[in-house]
């Protein structure tokens, strides 16, 4: 049971995460939430097919048809996460009165708002259906084994429990947060969590020996092993590994440097406006 009470959490947090972020973001920008009906929807879809076609899935490409999918998968939250961030990162470095300008200006257009709309969709929705498509599969192992099935299901139910009150603590603390606090906030979690999952999409190809897993940078076992509560909760939220190989550094700086850049180019341009 506790195996399925790990398992399920990991998934679920990761994905309620990014959900309850999302959902926060729109409710400071006043968007409505109706995008989130259809993410889930097509997640859930997509989850299903993932895990009913996972055997073809798998024996494609010569055996490595899931983990290219998986880090294809994952590639396109990446990418939609950093234009997400490129896109709201002007609201993060501006006074009051100009953060009200800059808003207006980015939604004064149906375009500006259906971005945004798009971008949450595609990043749920892809979540979801990577992360639910492993409790599908993870369940229908024990199709054939009631007792087992019944102690997956409660241990599943608990994971599952624990990973949504997570992800709506962290909407209700990130709704009461001042909106200038908010957007740095919201941009420095949505770049760790993209740059998580970059580290995976090196791990998915180092797996199938199309990149090379030479000796890690460090080993952080002993502080905090991946396997264990903590380690599962650094997984879901920032990808935390304890033996990461350098290659899965590089790609965790490639997908953190745009947006980190972005900020970092208004936070200058801001320090000059305050000195003229």
């Amino acid at each position: 049971m506790l195996d399925a009470v790990l398992l399920i959490l990991r998934e679920v947090l990761e994905a309620a995460l990014i959900l309850s972020l999302l959902l926060a973001l729109s409710q400071k920008l006043h968007l409505q939430f109706r995008w989130s009906l259809i993410a889930v929807t097509i997640g859930t879809i997509g989850s299903w097919l993932l895990a009913h076609y996972a055997y073809e899935i798998a024996d494609a490409m010569d055996g490595t048809g899931q983990e290219l999918l998986n880090a294809a998968l994952y590639s396109v939250v990446i990418l939609s996460v950093i234009a997400l961030g490129l896109f709201i990162c002007p609201l993060a470095f501006k006074s009051h009165l100009e953060n009200n300008l800059t808003q207006k200006k980015i939604f004064a257009s149906p375009s500006g708002k259906k971005l945004i709309y798009r971008l949450c969709i595609v990043i749920v929705s892809f979540s979801l259906a990577r992360e639910a498509s492993e409790i599908w599969i993870y369940l229908s192992a024990f199709t054939h084994d009631t007792e087992m099935l019944s102690s997956a299901l409660i241990g599943s139910a608990i994971g599952a429990g624990i990973g949504m009150s997570l992800g709506a603590s962290t909407y209700y603390a990130f709704t009461f947060m001042q909106k200038s606090y908010f957007i740095p906030v919201f941009l420095a979690i949505i770049t760790l969590l993209a740059g998580g999952l970059s580290m995976q999409i090196a791990k998915q190809l180092m797996q199938i020996g199309w990149l090379d897993s030479a000796t890690p940078l460090w080993d952080s076992t002993f502080l905090v092993d991946e396997h264990s509560w903590v380690g599962e909760l650094l997984y879901a939220l920032i990808g935390y590994d304890s033996r990461p190989a350098p290659i899965q550094g590089i790609f965790y700086l490639l997908t953190i440097t745009p947006v980190v850049s972005a900020c970092a180019w208004h936070a200058w341009q801001l320090r000059v406006k305050t000195h003229e």
